[in-house]
Protein backbone atom coordinates (compact mmCIF):
# COMPACT_ATOMS: atom_id res chain seq x y z
CA UNK A 1 0.00 0.00 0.00
CA UNK A 2 1.74 3.46 -0.97
CA UNK A 3 1.95 5.85 1.43
CA UNK A 4 -0.88 8.27 0.21
CA UNK A 5 -3.31 5.48 1.54
CA UNK A 6 -1.46 4.84 4.59
CA UNK A 7 -1.72 8.21 5.96
CA UNK A 8 -5.20 8.82 4.76
CA UNK A 9 -6.38 5.55 6.37
CA UNK A 10 -4.28 6.73 9.49
CA UNK A 11 -5.68 10.06 9.70
CA UNK A 12 -9.24 9.14 9.19
CA UNK A 13 -8.53 6.26 12.68
CA UNK A 14 -7.52 9.28 14.25
CA UNK A 15 -9.73 11.90 13.75
CA UNK A 16 -13.10 9.61 13.39
CA UNK A 17 -13.71 11.24 10.26
CA UNK A 18 -15.84 9.15 8.27
CA UNK A 19 -15.02 10.14 4.63
CA UNK A 20 -18.41 8.64 3.30
CA UNK A 21 -20.28 10.68 5.92
CA UNK A 22 -24.04 11.92 5.04
CA UNK A 23 -25.54 14.96 5.33
CA UNK A 24 -28.08 15.61 7.87
CA UNK A 25 -31.01 16.44 5.56
CA UNK A 26 -33.40 18.91 6.92
CA UNK A 27 -36.82 19.07 5.17
CA UNK A 28 -38.57 22.58 5.86
CA UNK A 29 -42.51 21.99 4.96
CA UNK A 30 -44.84 24.87 5.20
CA UNK A 31 -47.08 27.40 3.34
CA UNK A 32 -46.07 30.68 2.09
CA UNK A 33 -43.85 31.61 4.66
CA UNK A 34 -41.21 29.26 3.57
CA UNK A 35 -41.48 29.08 0.19
CA UNK A 36 -40.34 32.92 0.38
CA UNK A 37 -43.73 34.09 -1.29
CA UNK A 38 -43.11 38.20 -2.48
CA UNK A 39 -39.44 37.54 -1.75
CA UNK A 40 -37.35 39.24 -4.84
CA UNK A 41 -34.64 35.62 -4.39
CA UNK A 42 -36.51 33.13 -2.40
CA UNK A 43 -34.03 30.89 -3.22
CA UNK A 44 -31.80 33.42 -1.31
CA UNK A 45 -33.78 34.99 0.98
CA UNK A 46 -36.64 32.19 2.58
CA UNK A 47 -35.58 31.23 6.00
CA UNK A 48 -34.54 27.80 4.46
CA UNK A 49 -32.11 28.89 2.49
CA UNK A 50 -30.99 31.15 5.77
CA UNK A 51 -30.89 28.11 7.33
CA UNK A 52 -28.96 26.02 5.31
CA UNK A 53 -26.24 29.43 5.58
CA UNK A 54 -26.33 28.97 9.12
CA UNK A 55 -25.82 25.20 9.45
CA UNK A 56 -23.06 24.71 6.78
CA UNK A 57 -22.05 21.98 4.94
CA UNK A 58 -22.63 19.55 7.48
CA UNK A 59 -26.66 19.57 6.16
CA UNK A 60 -29.17 19.78 2.82
CA UNK A 61 -31.98 21.89 3.98
CA UNK A 62 -34.42 21.34 1.51
CA UNK A 63 -37.29 23.95 0.99
CA UNK A 64 -40.74 22.23 0.90
CA UNK A 65 -42.86 25.41 1.12
CA UNK A 66 -46.37 25.66 -0.96
CA UNK A 67 -47.58 29.25 -0.89
CA UNK A 68 -51.44 29.05 0.37
CA UNK A 69 -51.02 25.32 1.59
CA UNK A 70 -53.74 24.58 4.57
CA UNK A 71 -52.56 21.18 6.98
CA UNK A 72 -56.17 20.63 6.89
CA UNK A 73 -56.48 17.68 4.36
CA UNK A 74 -60.03 18.78 3.46
CA UNK A 75 -58.88 22.71 3.27
CA UNK A 76 -59.41 24.65 0.21
CA UNK A 77 -55.62 23.79 -0.89
CA UNK A 78 -54.29 20.90 1.21
CA UNK A 79 -50.19 20.73 1.50
CA UNK A 80 -50.68 16.74 1.31
CA UNK A 81 -51.76 17.25 -2.32
CA UNK A 82 -49.15 19.29 -3.72
CA UNK A 83 -45.75 18.78 -5.75
CA UNK A 84 -43.90 20.28 -2.55
CA UNK A 85 -45.20 17.40 -0.16
CA UNK A 86 -44.16 14.19 -2.77
CA UNK A 87 -40.57 15.94 -2.95
CA UNK A 88 -40.65 15.89 0.72
CA UNK A 89 -41.60 12.82 1.26
CA UNK A 90 -39.11 11.49 -1.78
CA UNK A 91 -36.50 13.70 0.39
CA UNK A 92 -36.47 11.03 3.17
CA UNK A 93 -35.61 13.82 5.52
CA UNK A 94 -33.63 13.53 8.76
CA UNK A 95 -35.37 16.72 10.73
CA UNK A 96 -38.52 17.96 9.61
CA UNK A 97 -39.63 21.81 10.31
CA UNK A 98 -43.18 22.16 9.87
CA UNK A 99 -44.64 25.68 9.20
CA UNK A 100 -48.48 25.02 8.46
CA UNK A 101 -51.93 26.57 9.81
CA UNK A 102 -52.28 30.19 9.05
CA UNK A 103 -53.83 29.05 6.18
CA UNK A 104 -56.32 27.23 7.98
CA UNK A 105 -57.61 29.62 9.80
CA UNK A 106 -59.30 31.26 6.17
CA UNK A 107 -63.14 30.86 6.84
CA UNK A 108 -63.71 27.84 4.23
CA UNK A 109 -61.08 26.09 6.26
CA UNK A 110 -61.52 26.67 10.58
CA UNK A 111 -65.26 26.74 11.10
CA UNK A 112 -65.81 23.79 9.16
CA UNK A 113 -62.82 21.07 9.38
CA UNK A 114 -61.32 22.51 12.77
CA UNK A 115 -61.85 19.42 14.30
CA UNK A 116 -59.48 17.18 12.29
CA UNK A 117 -56.65 19.54 12.59
CA UNK A 118 -54.78 17.53 15.25
CA UNK A 119 -55.42 13.88 13.58
CA UNK A 120 -54.33 15.88 9.66
CA UNK A 121 -51.17 17.05 11.58
CA UNK A 122 -50.46 13.64 13.32
CA UNK A 123 -51.16 12.03 10.03
CA UNK A 124 -48.62 14.73 8.29
CA UNK A 125 -45.91 13.75 10.65
CA UNK A 126 -46.62 9.74 10.84
CA UNK A 127 -46.57 10.34 6.84
CA UNK A 128 -43.12 11.44 6.88
CA UNK A 129 -42.01 9.25 9.32
CA UNK A 130 -42.45 6.53 7.03
CA UNK A 131 -39.74 7.71 4.80
CA UNK A 132 -37.31 7.76 8.09
CA UNK A 133 -38.54 6.24 11.14
CA UNK A 134 -35.91 8.26 13.30
CA UNK A 135 -37.51 11.69 11.73
CA UNK A 136 -37.18 14.47 14.12
CA UNK A 137 -40.12 17.28 13.73
CA UNK A 138 -39.79 20.41 15.12
CA UNK A 139 -43.03 22.18 14.65
CA UNK A 140 -43.42 26.35 14.34
CA UNK A 141 -45.43 28.07 15.64
CA UNK A 142 -47.44 30.54 13.73
CA UNK A 143 -46.01 33.54 12.05
CA UNK A 144 -48.09 36.56 13.22
CA UNK A 145 -51.01 37.82 10.65
CA UNK A 146 -51.20 41.46 9.94
CA UNK A 147 -54.38 43.08 9.80
CA UNK A 148 -53.76 44.46 5.86
CA UNK A 149 -54.23 41.07 4.55
CA UNK A 150 -58.19 41.03 3.53
CA UNK A 151 -58.60 37.58 4.71
CA UNK A 152 -57.76 38.42 8.01
CA UNK A 153 -60.68 40.65 8.57
CA UNK A 154 -62.77 38.32 9.71
CA UNK A 155 -62.95 35.79 12.46
CA UNK A 156 -59.84 34.31 11.36
CA UNK A 157 -57.51 36.60 14.68
CA UNK A 158 -59.94 34.53 16.70
CA UNK A 159 -59.13 31.50 14.76
CA UNK A 160 -55.51 31.98 14.65
CA UNK A 161 -55.12 32.06 18.19
CA UNK A 162 -57.15 28.42 18.40
CA UNK A 163 -54.35 26.89 16.31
Amino acid sequence: MNVFWRLTILLVLLTGTNLYAQKIKVACVGNSVTAGYLLAQPEKQAYPAQLQQLLGDGYQVGNFGHSGATLLKKGHNPYFKTKAFREALNFKADIAIIHLGLNDTDPRNWPNYKDNFQADYQWLMDTLRQQNPKLKVYICRLTPIFSGHPRFKSGTRDWYWQV
